[in-house]
């Protein structure tokens, strides 16, 4: 039993949650809420009741996510609470990671917070990651978008099977890029400021399963979920079907958590009742008894045909999608008045080459290039080969930035 202080003070931590939710709530969903109320209201033969829509500011999420890892690590003292509300405001507000993440932990920037620390290896290594993201960003996501667009804003009776497929996979490259460099990028110019942010990405295609591919994609919103509301629900401490209860309220609320739309709440129980046969029996009998030559490209389609609830405008026009990429009846019988060539140049297919490799080069070959290659270098050509690299990305990005219009990230909207 609480005393009279704690109940108190368990009071004020609820209702500052309650409150920093509502106010998610507002600005992300009330748009969504009253318009399918009035939709309902409509369809009764009712009039639709008077609103005006609300603008929500940009990185709401992410902002209201990094408040309340503050308050339950404040109320369970996991940290201790900021001595000064401007550093309270520097956590929440750290521009790096303000409008895309990755979430941070409160108890994990305390000590950089209170004495941020940055030395020249810093500055040079932040560097060399913020051009990779650029590049990642420029050169690679923004291109291969650019096809994923061009299929999705065709009208559906323009589709052929091997134009969905192809939307399908270029929009899976572009969100797993562009989130990427955007994370790349929050984390180098941390590093040149002192701050160390959290690894938000692992070569998440690269995985054998649903399980896998949610440890490596998007790390520090999953890890968010599991501390702080996954457990809260009794994690898998309850029994098995509570177990399974409590990992489809977390896909549902993460695919929820993306946007005001129904698709994003079926992509969420999309991975959710995968994540639940594979609790169930798939991890036994099915993936740990094929080679991972196997697991990894169907773990790759089956996450890659959720991805089309994610980018469709609505469910049915998702379901249309997944029904004619499936639809292999149709190989060789329907055509389009829309060429390939007008979908997809020779640049973006270079570049969907790059995407493939940078998404699935092997796990081992890397660890034996970090492990085995790299210590045999020269430390000061190491560096020199680092400063050409990202020169060159560097130069590239201009030029392409140059060139194109703007191209704001794909999170920026969540």
């Amino acid at each position: 039993m609480l005393n009279a202080t704690e109940a108190a003070i368990h009071a004020w931590m609820a209702a500052s949650v309650a409150f920093n939710i509502a106010i998610l709530l507002y600005f992300k969903y009330a748009n969504f809420f009253v318009g399918e109320f009035n939709r309902l209201l409509t369809s009764l033969g009712f009039s639709a009741i008077g609103w005006t829509n609300v603008f929500f500011p940009v990185g709401i999420s992410f902002l209201t996510f990094q408040k309340i890892t503050y308050l339950v690590d404040i109320y369970y003292k996991k940290a201790a609470p900021a001595p000064r509300f401007w550093r309270y405001l520097l956590y929440i507000a750290m521009f790096p990671k303000l409008t895309n993440g990755p979430i941070a932990k409160y108890r994990d920037m305390a000590d950089q917070l209170h004495e941020p620390r940055y030395t020249l290896d810093d500055i040079f290594e932040g560097s060399v990651r913020f051009c990779i993201g650029m590049a990642k960003k420029l050169l690679l996501a923004d291109p291969i978008g650019n096809v994923a667009n061009r299929v999705y804003g065709l009208d559906q009776t323009h589709l052929t099977p091997g134009y969905a497929w192809l939307g399908a996979v270029a929009f899976s490259f572009q969100v797993y890029l562009d989130f990427a460099a955007y994370t790349d990028m929050a984390i180098g110019v941390g590093r040149m400021m002192g701050f160390t942010l959290p690894e938000n990405f692992r070569r998440p295609y690269f995985c054998q399963n649903f399980t896998e591919h949610w440890r490596r994609w998007h790390i520090s919103l999953v890890q968010w979920y599991r501390e702080y509301l996954y457990f809260p629900l009794g994690g898998n401490k309850k029994g098995r079907w509570r177990t399974y209860l409590n990992l489809w309220i977390v896909f549902l609320v993460t695919g929820f958590w993306h946007g005001a739309n129904w698709t994003y709440l079926a992509w969420g129980a999309y991975n959710g009742f995968f994540i639940f046969l594979e609790r169930l029996f798939w991890n036994e009998k099915i993936t740990k008894r094929l080679p991972i030559w196997v697991n990894v490209p169907l773990s790759y389609f089956l996450i890659l045909a959720g991805q089309v609830f994610f980018r469709s405008e609505s469910v049915s026009a998702a379901v249309r999608h997944l029904h004619l990429m499936f639809n292999f009846t149709l190989i060789g019988k329907m055509e389009s008045p829309t060429l390939w060539a007008n979908l997809i140049g020779n640049r973006e297919l270079f570049v969907l080459f790059i995407c493939v490799a940078v998404s699935f080069f092997p796990d081992q070959l890397i660890d034996c290039i970090r492990n085995r290659v790299a210590p045999r270098i020269r430390p000061s050509l190491f560096i020199g080969i680092k400063i050409a690299v990202a020169s060159v990305l560097f130069c590239l990005s201009i030029l392409a930035l140059v060139n194109s219009g703007f191209s704001p990230f794909i999170y920026f909207r969540f």
